[in-house]
């Protein structure tokens, strides 16, 4: 019985140094989310390099090791996230293996397997060209994820305005599909080489409305500069109906996390006093809902504050 109490709180303790959500070895959790970040940068930056012929055929060797190394390193901390994933929402109730699935499962269980995936494909199917599957390991700069949960909020914050963002897409579509038909009509006999087609004619729809503006294809007709002007004209409208729903979903995914938590917390704090469990949990709730430590303490000052007002009146009935 004393094993198995001592197995847990050891798979507890390395749980909450991983995710770093621990208090009690504070100073290792951050150590470990600096290493995971140096090792995350490093293999981005040895990526990069490993393009450049000159360095690669200098030290192409090295970057190998470096890249096997970081393998042995990230499949080691895979293989702790799954084991410890068994700690991850203990207040439902799902067996050991469910969670464990349900991380591996997850954005971040999908995140960390890539980062080690292309490794063990070259090297199961040495015979196949896979090279391409060494830019795929610029992708472990997802990784850095664990301890930022920026891409998710975003991800969250569009699904919720889902309708509205597809409506946007669909009017942006819209207007790349009829633009790069005028276009195609209006120069395709003048310009066959660059607007010969729709599809071409659609290249130049697109970045005309982005208002990127290579400037490789340019009208050179009457009607092909009105409908140049008219497709930057609705470019400035849908992407900016893109950009506006985008942020405002995400200014109210902030504030929904910030009444989120200050509901948690009134609920912690019913008597007026924090103590130390209480702290442990608010902090919890505080990493859970991506608020910020000074934002936190002016949500639980106020909080303590109106408590401490309301108990005259509370006395006096």
């Amino acid at each position: 019985m004393g094993l198995m109490h001592a197995h847990h709180s050891f798979r507890r303790r390395l749980f909450q140094i991983l995710e770093l959500q621990s208090q009690r070895d504070k100073k290792a959790a951050w150590a470990f989310s600096w290493l995971l970040t140096l090792m995350v940068l490093s293999n981005v930056l040895a990526v990069m390099l490993e393009s450049v012929p000159s360095i690669e055929h200098q030290y192409g060797t090295r970057l190998a090791f470096f890249d096997m190394f970081s393998v042995v390193f990230f499949t080691v901390e895979y293989l702790l996230r799954i084991w410890t994933a068994a700690e991850r929402n203990p207040q439902k109730h799902a067996s050991d293996i469910r969670r464990r699935w349900a991380y591996v499962l997850s954005f971040h269980g999908l995140v960390d397997l890539l980062a080690i995936l292309p490794f063990f494909l070259q090297a199961l199917l040495p015979g196949l060209d896979l090279r391409f599957l060494r830019v795929i390991r610029i992708m472990r700069i997802l990784k850095l994820s664990h301890y930022s949960t920026a891409l998710e909020d975003l991800l969250a914050s569009i699904y919720a305005e889902r309708d509205a963002f597809i409506s946007a897409l669909y009017l942006l579509a819209l207007s790349i599909l009829i633009t790069s038909c005028l276009m195609y009509f209006a120069e395709h006999a003048l310009q066959p080489d660059k607007l010969g087609t729709i599809p071409d004619a659609m290249w130049w729809s697109i970045v005309t409305i982005t208002t990127v503006g290579y400037g490789d294809v340019t009208p050179v007709s009457n009607w092909g500069k009105v409908i140049g002007a008219f497709t930057a004209l609705s470019g400035v409208f849908t992407v900016a109906l893109l950009t506006g729903i985008v942020a405002s979903a995400f200014a109210t995914r902030v504030r929904t996390h910030e009444l989120e938590f200050t509901t948690e917390v009134e609920e912690l704090l019913k008597d007026g006093q924090v103590d130390p469990k209480e702290r442990r949990t608010i902090e919890h709730l505080r990493r859970e809902f991506s608020i910020t430590e000074e934002h936190a303490r002016a949500i639980i000052r106020q909080i303590l504050e109106e408590k401490t007002l309301m108990r005259p009146k509370d006395a006096k009935l």
